[in-house]
């Protein structure tokens, strides 16, 4: 009987946490000069923030476990609360520079350029996809467009009386990419504690993972697209979305060659699925849809913008510059998808859809390219076809152009105790400088393991079979398949990929 008390007591205990975590995500900084703030605490509350020169084209934000604003960006500058800089918060994501920066006076043009995601305690990362000055110069040239630096910063807001400080800044995790958009999301792990951070690199057909931690981040490593399912490049639109269990994850990185009139051209209205694994971060490719890609109908043609999955993952919506439409994620003919709505307006007065973003009340909030002061929004998301209720314009306000709402995970998603992750908890994979170190990682011959001489070190694959064990320091681990392994020395445990 006790036995059965203590694991009550812990499992309300844990829903209780993951609740107050959930309200991480209840207030949306939104709009450009000024900026509001989308209050979800209980219906939605729409209020002005203070600094009227602080502008969100694309933005990320976190509030704290009672549901209050704590700090968001813009992609290059980290505003507290009231929406003025956090102390040294200013050209964040400039590790290399700040041209691209002051190009866009500060505040990023780009989908999911930045992701927030706690640290501990009441510290935090904020991850970034940018452009050194080099790169920048060549995008501002026209002539090419492409990213090449992921760093991150490190916040903590209880310095300055509350309203937070940068206490590390632009520390690079990736550089010398070729990044074709900022496209970046983030997933908890399967021990609801840690995160998988996920980066699209098209170029080298494949997703970027950090398994990041309290005290450290570990990555890269590499999941691979299929070839078979390889298409054209999204420059820059590009979008990642989890669904709200974690399990799914839908990229639309890429597009179909089509012809108009026998010339060829990019057909970039498609959505790529995938499982993921929240134990291993492995993702599994399932599915291609496509909706409609229209070139006629409207003065532009009809190009997607954003993805969101109803909060059942069930169905995935897509915003394209003048359309939105619903598809049938438990349906496999990969052209199911339903039409929902045209403008929300007349032609002359549209001002193109935008990213979206599935609110705490359970609502799709569809944001505007250009801004406006409605928003439209989707009623009942996980209602298949029309019944979905698209409600045109249904939030309206008075201060600002609305924009797209901010990129944010699922913060209250909890542990998935489903599923048992092997070899150990995540709290077990550690890196530090004192520890034993495994190179190279990827590895494709030879891996080679410093600081731990005469110990036994044992070789697990994802299932948890052992492949080698031994004490020698060099391990040949070409007759392995590619993929995820892991190496594990006394009680410490390390992933290496081998490629």
């Amino acid at each position: 009987m006790r036995t059965i008390i203590l694991i009550l007591l812990s499992t309300i205990s844990n829903i209780i946490c993951y609740s107050q975590e959930l309200k991480r995500l209840n207030n949306w900084p939104i709009g450009f000069a000024p900026a509001i703030n989308f209050n979800f605490n209980s219906s939605l509350g729409i209020s002005a923030l203070p600094n009227n020169f602080c502008g969100l084209e694309s933005s990320a934000a976190i509030s704290d476990t009672n549901g209050n604003l704590l700090f968001f960006s813009n992609g290059f500058i980290l505003y507290s609360y009231d929406s003025y800089a956090i102390d040294s918060g200013y050209y964040i994501n400039c590790p290399y520079g700040k041209i691209l920066c002051n190009h866009y006076g500060g505040s990023s043009l780009f989908d999911q350029t930045s992701i927030i995601l706690p640290k501990k305690g009441n510290t935090y990362y904020v991850f970034s996809t940018g452009m050194s000055d080099s790169v920048a110069n060549n995008y501002l040239n026209n002539i090419k467009t492409e990213f090449d630096v992921l760093n991150y910063s490190i916040v903590d807001m209880d310095s300055n009386a509350g309203k937070g400080k940068v206490i590390q800044k632009n520390m690079v995790l990736a550089d010398n990419q070729h990044f074709v958009d900022c496209a970046l999301q983030a997933v908890k792990h399967a021990n609801g504690k840690d995160w998988w951070l996920v980066k699209a690199d098209a170029k080298n057909n494949r997703y970027q993972e950090y398994l990041v931690l309290a005290d450290t981040i570990l990555g890269p490593y590499y999941q691979y697209v299929p070839t078979a399912n390889i298409g054209g490049f999204r420059p820059w639109q590009s979008e990642l979305f989890f669904s709200e269990d974690g399990k799914q994850m839908a990229s639309t990185m890429y597009g179909n060659i089509d012809t108009i009139n026998g010339n060829a051209f990019y057909d970039f209205n498609r959505v790529d699925l995938f499982d993921f694994d929240r134990c291993y971060g492995t993702l599994t490719y399932k599915q291609q849809y496509r909706v409609p890609y229209d070139t006629s109908s409207y003065p532009n043609y009809d190009i997607k913008a954003g993805i969101c999955f109803s909060p059942n993952g069930k169905l995935l919506y897509m915003s394209n510059m003048y359309t939105i439409y619903q598809i049938d994620l438990e349906d496999t003919n990969r052209y199911n998808a339903i039409f929902i709505h045209g403008p929300d307006t007349s032609i002359a007065g549209f001002n193109w859809y935008a990213s979206m973003g599935l609110a705490p009340n359970g609502k799709i909030y569809i944001g505007s390219d250009i801004g406006s002061y409605s928003i439209s929004y989707i009623d009942s998301p996980n209602v298949k076809g029309l019944g979905c209720s698209f409600i045109p314009r249904g939030v309206t306000q008075s201060y600002t152009g609305l924009r797209s709402p901010p990129n944010m995970p699922n913060y209250g998603l909890g542990a998935d105790t489903s599923v048992v992750c092997w070899p150990l908890q995540s709290e077990n994979v550690k890196e530090k400088e004192k520890d034993w170190v495994v190179y190279p990682n990827p590895a494709y011959q030879n891996i080679y393991i410093n600081n731990a001489r005469g110990k036994k070190k044992t070789l697990y694959n994802l299932s948890g079979q052992i492949i080698s064990s031994t004490t020698k320091d060099e391990i040949d681990v070409s007759k392995y398949a590619k993929g995820m392994y892991f190496i594990q020395i006394n009680n410490a445990v390390k992933k290496i990929i081998i490629e």
